[in-house]
C-alpha cells in the first residue's frame, strides 16, 4: 500500500519526541505487556522467538519498517507480546501510549490502515509454524557445551592402553556398587516403584557383573575378527546419546557408560524425569572416579536442565552426536529412529510363558512367582501371560499359591479390571507397585502375604488388557488344551504387543521347545528359567545386558542383547585371493 505521511498528525500530539534504538536492541520483550507502542519513522526490526526454558533464540522472517506501528495490537487488547522485537539497524521511532493511540485512530483514518498492515504481519497463520521450526533448529547453549566436551573427551582416550580402560571400567563399577544401598533408596523414593532389596541386586548386576564380563575383551585398535582372508579392526564411534528408563535408572545408566568406555566413546545421559535426581547422582559418582584416574570427566555428562522432549530432540539431531542408545517407551524409541542419527532402540516386552506338561511343575511355579514379583514386575523381559497345559493346570496353580500367588476369582478380576486397568489401560499409579499393595487397594485379602496376582482369562474378550504388557506383579493365566493352541495364542499375544522381545517356555520336550521357539516372533526364547534374570543374560548363556534388542519385529535395528561391540565401527582389511 502507498505510504502515508502521518508526521503532521503525530506532531499535533503534545510531548511526542523522536527516539532512537541501536541495532540489536530489544524494543518489545516476549511475554511482556507493553505500556506503549512504537511507530517506526526509519529503520527496520524483526521478530525473534525465545525459549527461556532451554535458553535458545531464533530469528523469524517477519520484519517491520517505516510506517509500521509495533505493539499496537497488544496495547489495544491488553495482551502480552508473543515474540521479541529486535532492531536490525539503527531505528528512529515515536512511542504512543494507549490514549494517544486511540486519539490517532479517531483523528486519522489512514492510521487505522497502517495498524491493520502491521497486524497482518504479526497474525500470519504460518508464523507459529515458522516459530516452532526455527526453535527446533536453534542451538541450545547447554547442548552445544555438552556435545563439544564429549567430543573432546572421546578424542583424549583413543591412545590409552587397553588395561587402563579395563581398570577404569572396574573402578567405576565398584564405586557405583559401593553406593548401591543409597542409590536404590533414592530410586524407590523418586520413582515410587520397585523393591529396595531387588534394586540393590540389579545395581550389582549392572555394575560389577558387567565390568567383569568386559575385562580382557579386545578393544579399539584390536583385531576383533579374522576370517576368510579379512581382518576386522575395532574403531570407536564418537559420542553416544543414551536414554535411561525409570524402571532401571542406575543399572542401565552404569551399564551404558561401561560399554561406551570399553568401546572408547563418550556418552551423554538423558534420564527419565522421574529418575533424574538419582541419575544425576550416579553420573557424579562416575565423574569422581574418572577425575581420580586422571581421565576426562566429560566422558559422561548429563544436562542440568529439566528433562523435556525438545531437549532430547536437540541432542538426538545434533550433527556431532554419532549414535543413540534408546531404552524407554515406544514413542521415545520411535523418535530416536526418526532423528536421522544411527540408533538402537528397545521395544516393549509382553512375554508369553508356556507351562508345558512335561516340565517340573513346582519349579516352574516357583520361577514364575519369583520372577514376576522381582522388583514388582517392572523388568521388560519378565513373564506377562501364562499358557498352562490343562493336564497340569490345577497342580500349577496350587504350587503358585504355595509360593505366594493369589488366584483371583471372577469378582476379584472384575475389580482388578475396573480399578487397575481402568479404560482398558494400566493405570500409571500402579506401575511398579507390589501385588500386596494392589490387593490392599482393592480390598482383597488372603491369609498369607501376596507376592503375585494370577487372573484367569476364561470369559474375557480377546482384547483384554490382561493379555498386554503389565509392569506390576499381575499375570494372565489361560488353560491350554493342545500344543497348537499354545503356539497360536503365543503368536497372537506377541502380534498384539511385545513382538521381537522375549518368550518363555517351561518344558522337558526338546521338540516342543524348538517348535515354540520357531513360532514365537521374538529375539530370545528362555527355557526352564526365570524371565527377569534370563532376559538380561544373568542365568544363561546370553550376553549380560541392560539393553535388549527386539529386532525388526519390535521396530529395532538388532535382536541382540546389546554390548560394547554394538558401539564399535569395524574396519575390515581384505586381501585379494588368487
Amino acid at each position: 500500500m502507498e505510504m502515508v505521511d502521518l508526521r503532521p498528525s503525530l506532531d499535533q500530539l503534545n510531548g511526542l519526541t523522536h527516539k532512537k534504538a541501536a541495532a540489536g536492541e530489544c524494543l518489545l520483550a516476549q511475554n511482556s505487556k507493553p505500556s506503549h507502542c512504537f511507530y517506526i519513522l526509519s529503520g527496520q526490526a524483526h521478530l525473534e522467538v525465545h525459549d527461556k526454558e532451554l535458553d535458545r533464540k531464533a530469528r523469524l522472517s517477519t520484519t517491520f519498517t517505516t510506517g509500521d506501528c509495533i505493539g499496537a495490537k497488544e496495547l489495544l487488547s491488553d495482551q502480552a507480546c508473543m515474540h521479541n522485537v529486535i532492531a536490525d539497524n539503527d531505528i528512529e521511532y515515536i512511542t504512543l501510549t494507549l490514549p494517544e493511540l486511540r486519539k490517532l485512530l479517531l483523528d486519522e483514518p489512514n492510521f487505522y490502515s497502517l495498524i491493520l498492515q502491521t497486524l497482518s504481519k504479526q497474525m500470519n497463520v504460518a508464523l507459529q509454524n515458522e516459530a516452532d521450526m526455527a526453535l527446533n533448529q536453534a542451538p541450545i547453549k547447554e547442548v552445544e557445551f555438552i556435545v563439544s566436551g564429549a567430543n573432546a573427551a572421546h578424542e583424549a582416550i583413543q591412545n590409552l592402553p587397553e588395561n587402563a580402560i579395563d581398570d577404569a571400567i572396574m573402578a567405576v563399577a565398584n564405586a557405583v556398587n559401593d553406593q548401591a544401598d543409597n542409590l536404590a533408596k533414592l530410586t524407590v523414593l523418586e520413582s515410587g516403584m520397585g523393591v529396595l532389596e531387588h534394586k540393590i541386586q540389579k545395581i550389582k548386576l549392572g555394575t560389577v557383573a558387567v565390568a567383569q564380563g568386559l575385562q580382557g575383551k579386545p578393544g579399539v585398535g584390536s583385531v576383533i575378527e579374522q576370517k576368510d582372508g579379512s581382518t576386522g579392526l575395532a574403531n570407536s564411534m564418537g559420542v553416544v546419546f543414551a536414554m535411561i528408563p525409570v524402571t532401571n535408572p542406575v543399572e542401565t545408566l552404569t551399564f551404558k557408560f561401561l560399554i561406551a568406555l570399553k568401546s572408547r566413546n563418550a556418552i551423554i545421559i538423558s534420564s527419565h524425569r522421574k529418575a533424574k535426581n538419582v541419575g544425576n547422582q550416579t553420573v557424579e559418582i562416575i565423574q569422581n572416579v574418572l577425575k581420580q584416574l586422571d581421565l576426562p570427566v566429560n566422558l559422561i555428562q548429563t544436562a542440568q536442565q529439566p528433562s523435556s522432549r525438545a531437549l532430547t530432540q536437540a541432542f538426538m539431531t545434533h550433527d556431532d552426536v554419532h549414535f543413540i542408545l534408546a531404552t524407554g517407551g515406544p514413542s521415545m524409541v520411535k523418535s530416536a529412529y526418526q532423528s536421522g542419527t544411527p540408533a538402537i532402540g528397545v521395544g516393549k516386552g509382553n512375554a508369553p510363558v508356556w507351562i508345558e506338561k512335561t516340565c517340573d511343575v513346582k519349579k516352574a511355579a516357583d520361577d514364575v512367582v519369583f520372577s514376576k514379583s522381582f522388583d514388582n514386575g517392572i523388568v521388560c523381559g519378565s513373564e506377562n501371560n501364562l499358557l498352562v497345559d490343562a493336564d497340569i493346570y490345577d497342580d500349577f496353580l496350587t504350587h503358585a499359591q504355595n509360593a505366594g500367588a493369589a488366584v483371583f476369582n471372577d469378582f476379584e478380576i472384575h475389580a482388578l479390571l475396573e480399578v487397575v486397568f481402568h479404560d482398558d489401560h494400566l493405570d500409571s499409579r500402579f506401575v511398579g507397585k507390589s501385588a500386596q499393595d494392589v490387593c490392599d487397594e482393592l480390598g482383597i485379602k488372603r491369609d498369607y502375604p501376596i507376592k503375585l496376582i494370577l487372573a484367569e482369562t476364561q470369559g474375557q474378550p480377546e482384547n483384554t488388557p490382561l493379555l498386554k504388557e503389565k509392569l506390576l506383579p499381575v499375570l494372565s493365566v489361560t488353560k491350554i488344551h493342545n500344543d497348537d493352541q499354545a503356539m497360536s495364542l503365543a503368536k497372537a499375544i506377541l502380534a498384539d504387543e511385545g513382538a521381537g522381545h522375549t518368550a518363555i517356555i517351561h518344558s522337558n520336550n526338546e521338540q516342543l521347545v524348538k517348535a515354540y521357539a520357531q513360532c514365537a516372533d521374538v529375539s530370545r526364547v528362555l527355557v526352564n528359567g526365570a524371565g527377569t534374570l534370563g532376559c538380561i543374560g544373568a542365568n544363561n548363556g546370553l550376553q549380560l545386558s541392560w539393553t535388549l534388542g527386539c529386532g525388526t519385529q519390535g521396530g529395532g535395528a538388532t535382536s541382540d542383547n546389546v554390548s560394547y561391540e554394538h558401539l564399535l565401527n569395524i574396519k575390515r582389511i581384505a586381501y585379494a585371493q588368487n
